[in-house]
């Protein structure tokens, strides 16, 4: 995995996690929770997303071949996904494939919001997860997924960091910001599912590359 790919990689999953848009909700559900509370959260949280996101690497494309899924045909699934997000964010709409208003009902009924749904799906949703499958997929060597599964903890790190101090960053940023960078990212997000969509249909189409 070179260094362009790695760059590559980790901007695809800083946009599928959308820090902002993942901040915001965070302080939704837990609005009401002390500070100290709302930290725990942010922890607990964090310790679930690395845990999905390395399972997801490491037994991701077992998964695949187990249920007789091929890279090319996930990419078509993925980009489909991807692009619905991306429309989403594009528009400031709630994305139907990663957060639902259930969600948030359910949420501040349960003792704590920090695995579900705040780890999976709103952080680490579909997006991610099939990011995660297809880099994975693509660099299948020892090496590689050991470097991907770096790449995890540091994304988890700064992901985590900015839930722990998430009320003063939200001060900080300003919601107004927030929305701009999250229509930037749906951008952004729309162009690699069309790449995904691309990718995944010639694999599954080998005439359409000539």
């Amino acid at each position: 995995m070179t260094s362009t790919e790695s760059i590559k990689f980790i901007v695809a999953m800083i946009i599928m996690m959308n820090p902002l848009g993942s901040l915001s909700i965070f302080l939704d559900l837990t609005g009401k929770a002390a500070l100290a509370d709302q930290r725990k959260i942010a922890i607990t949280a964090s310790i679930a997303i690395i845990s999905i996101m390395l399972i997801t690497v490491w037994t991701g494309r077992d998964l695949l071949n187990l249920l007789g899924i091929t890279i090319p045909s996930f990419r078509v699934a993925g980009g489909l996904i991807l692009l619905l997000m991306g429309l989403s964010m594009l528009q400031s709409r709630e994305s139907p494939v990663s957060h639902t208003s259930e969600d948030d009902i359910a949420a501040r009924e349960r003792h704590s919001i920090a695995i579900v749904p705040m780890a999976l799906p709103v952080i680490i949703g579909p997006g991610a997860i099939s990011t995660l499958i297809i880099a994975a997929g693509d660099f299948p060597q020892l090496s590689s997924k050991l470097w991907i599964s770096i790449l995890c903890i540091i994304l988890t790190l700064g992901i985590g960091i900015m839930l722990y101090f998430a009320v003063p960053i939200a001060r900080l940023v300003g919601t107004s910001v927030i929305k701009v960078v999250t229509r930037i990212m749906g951008m952004i997000i729309m162009a690699i599912a069309v790449g995904m969509l691309a990718n995944g249909l010639t694999g599954l189409f080998p005439a359409l590359h000539t």
